[in-house]
């Protein structure tokens, strides 16, 4: 960090009456938010899995000195929704399902920070519908990562009868994030909706004509560029309505495209074309 920058955070921090620790954990999230930024666009997928769990513990280790900041905990929210989606799902889907969890934590930890105090997820239904309606665009980012691991979690856990009283709050989350931000991170909330709407059948509340709605979207914004879409387009509503013509179209696409069309996203492109061909092998097992 710059001498320059350097002073204005202290004098903030002692202020706010930080103690020493906690000044010292402000400084150093330039250097996290630089290593977060190298990890989105190492190109080496295997690498990447190996730094990705020490870089999560140096955040959880600085967020013990500063418990409140809101950018440490959103990144913290994002690394393990990242990591249990590119890393995990496939092969640990238990270890998945609780990066997810802990994801969803932080995420409600910076949403309370953010939105004073407020906690979605001991509201009851009504109450809730009055807490989404009363958060904004300033609330989108923690709003979003709770979405985002709320929902890898649900799909890694319907075995479980606790969660399908999730499904409603999940899928107004949902909506409220499509009114607020429908084109944060790379179309994100369309893809949230697609894969949710995608991923189960009616009676759990799928809707192939809204999922494809969604997914089209989302490839409208990016241009095509984010493969993530792609491949849950094939994975998600594909393999539930049986089209084994998107589910080849989309997975191949993919295998076709380059991994640097988006910036700042070559990691999550790289594990698309990854999980991709593998997924594209299964093809006679899912149709």
């Amino acid at each position: 960090m710059r001498i320059e920058k350097v002073f204005p955070v202290i004098i903030a921090c002692l202020i706010a009456g930080c103690t020493t620790e906690r000044v010292a954990a402000r400084l150093a999230f330039p250097l996290v938010q630089g290593q977060y930024n190298a990890i989105q666009d190492e190109p080496d997928v295997v690498l990447a899995e190996r730094a990705i769990p020490a870089s999560l513990k140096m955040m959880e280790g600085l967020l013990k000195e500063d418990p409140e900041n809101v950018e440490l905990l959103l990144r913290l929210s994002e690394g393990f929704c990242g990591y249990a989606f590119s890393f995990l799902e496939d092969t640990e889907p238990a270890r998945a399902a609780a990066a997810y969890s802990r994801g969803r934590g932080y995420a409600s930890r910076a949403l309370r920070a953010a939105a004073g105090g407020m906690d979605l997820e001991v509201l009851n239904l009504d109450e809730f519908d009055g807490g989404l309606a009363a958060l904004g665009k300033d609330h989108l980012p923690a709003l979003f990562w709770l979405g985002q691991c709320w929902a890898g979690w649900l799909n890694l856990s319907l075995d479980n009868p606790l969660a399908f009283a999730d499904i409603s709050r999940l899928q107004k989350l949902i909506g409220r994030l499509l009114e607020i931000g429908p084109g944060y991170h790379h179309g994100g909330p369309h893809l949230l909706a697609g894969a949710f709407y995608g991923g189960r059948s009616r009676v759990l509340g799928g809707d192939p004509e809204k999922a494809r709605s969604h997914f089209e979207e989302n490839l409208r914004l990016t241009e095509g560029n984010y493969l993530v879409a792609r491949y849950l387009y094939a994975k998600t509503l594909a393999v539930q309505t049986q089209d084994r013509s998107l589910f080849e179209q989309q997975l191949k696409t993919v295998e076709a495209a380059g991994a640097d069309g988006l910036p700042g996203q070559r990691l999550a492109n790289e594990v698309a074309k990854v999980r991709s061909k593998l997924l594209l092998e299964s093809a006679d097992d899912l149709f």
